[in-house]
């Protein structure tokens, strides 16, 4: 008797569903290296960032700590239900300010990451479509919905098969080139596989950032003010 053999191919959405649905800590806190290689120089920054999650809701605060013309600033940013809040603690103007509307096609403290890239994205609000595959990749191309603001026209994603983690985007203007692109070198930590170096990559500028986490704990007690707005610049 020959066994018959049924492939089952998923949909550009169900991929970027599995996408959203991975696994990520409770809580974390990390140690990072923000790298910003512009106009033939190199700065270097570091931060600390802790996370949590709460049923659908995922928090993040971001904490310079060097050098000294940015120690201080922090950056909150709080995604439930597929809506995306961030705010910015400037600590040289002791004020924080809401990032919104056009403010989130900005640069992020001088790097190639904008304000939306750092967004959580809500896979309702593309309309997807698988391009292709192989053994080891899916490519999925994500257009935004009517009514959904971004600065890109367009993202395409390379996706493991083995684990739906986004290894390689592609983001492209209006006119239909590509402006960025974003990549990821994940890293097991404990029972989480997560990105521990990302590199962006400006298309039009030559210019790169690299985000480099050093150190990762994982499932840790986090305290809440670190993830309260009024509290942004005390900690």
């Amino acid at each position: 008797m020959i066994a018959a053999l049924f492939f089952i191919t998923l949909t550009g959405y169900e991929i970027m569903k599995r996408v959203d649905s991975i696994s990520v800590p409770k809580t974390s806190q990390s140690s990072v290296r923000m790298i910003i290689k512009k106009e033939g120089e190199t700065r270097e920054r570091k931060l600390v960032i802790y996370t949590k999650e709460e049923g659908n809701k995922r928090l993040s605060a971001t904490k310079f700590l060097e050098p000294a013309d940015v120690r201080g600033t922090a950056f909150l940013q709080i995604s439930s239900d597929g809506n995306t809040q961030q705010f910015l603690y400037l600590s040289s103007l002791k004020k924080t300010r809401r990032i919104a509307g056009g403010q989130k096609k900005t640069s992020f403290m001088g790097s190639e990451i904008t304000y939306e890239d750092l967004e959580r994205k809500n896979p309702d609000d593309y309309e997807h479509k698988l391009l292709k595959e192989d053994e080891e990749l899916y490519v999925v191309e994500s257009v935004p919905k009517k009514g959904i603001e971004s600065q890109y026209s367009k993202a395409i994603s390379y996706i493991r098969k083995s684990d739906f983690f986004v290894i390689k985007t592609e983001l492209f203007s209006s006119d239909g080139k590509v402006v960025k692109i974003i990549e990821n070198v994940p890293g097991n930590v404990e029972k989480y596989l997560v990105p521990l170096k990302t590199k962006v990559r400006n298309i039009q500028n030559g210019n790169e950032t690299e985000m480099i986490v050093d150190e990762m704990k994982v499932d840790i007690p986090v305290e809440s003010k670190y993830f309260s707005e009024s509290l942004l610049g005390t900690w």
